[in-house]
């Protein structure tokens, strides 16, 4: 009896191991890099969005890849109707006089839209201001922003960040993922006037610099 227990617990810690292997393999080499939120520059992530103004709301699921500064979003309703497919480019913050400028293309109600004011051409066709330039590094905890109050653990919770001389975005970390050396948002409300947007991540991938 004793031997076939030792061969059960020993099967049963080689298949945790090995399934513990098999979840984090994708990640984990990149992820031992990594320290700050800041050196991710490649990044997929899929959750939930929600879009609030007043008594409007709307909630929709999305997939975003992140392959340094472009960037592909796939929008879809709960019932995996696609709403909207947005791709785009945002030029980096510093770099020579001589550089692309932002451009975005939304395919969406089975037109195409292009542009190269990203923000304005979101509102017209999804109907809600989203700071696209800003959100890929929010949604990763890299705000740049005043911090106003930590969670016990250290890592940000409120956070004021001025995007434009007369925009300022009130950010909330409501909770984090803790992968490797570091934490990621997991779900965070970024307020502006009377719009709020929240961002719930449940899966964080393909993570690189």
């Amino acid at each position: 009896m004793k031997a076939f227990s030792y061969c059960i617990r020993g099967y049963l810690l080689g298949l945790a191991v090995f399934l513990t292997g098999c979840a984090l393999k994708p990640d984990m080499p990149q992820l031992e890099e990594i320290y700050s939120p800041a050196q991710i520059q490649s990044f997929t992530a899929e959750g939930k969005i929600a879009f609030i103004r007043g008594k409007d709301r709307e909630s929709v699921n999305f997939y975003w890849q992140q392959q340094q500064q472009n960037y592909h979003i796939s929008l879809n309703t709960f019932l995996g109707i696609q709403v909207a497919d947005i791709e785009g480019f945002t030029p980096p913050k510093r770099v020579a006089s001589k550089q692309l400028p932002a451009h975005i293309k939304i395919e969406a109600d089975g037109n195409t839209y292009q542009s190269n004011a990203p923000e304005q051409l979101l509102e017209q066709v999804i109907g809600w201001p989203i700071p696209i330039n800003k959100v890929a590094n929010w949604a990763k905890g890299h705000h740049e922003g005043v911090i106003m109050s930590r969670h016990e653990d250290g890592s940000a919770k409120k956070v004021f960040v001025r995007t434009q001389f007369d925009q300022e975005w009130r950010l909330e970390y409501l909770s984090y993922h803790t992968l490797g050396h570091i934490k990621l948002p997991k779900k965070v409300k970024c307020q502006y006037l009377d719009f709020t947007l929240i961002m719930q991540i449940n899966e964080w991938k393909e993570i690189n610099q």
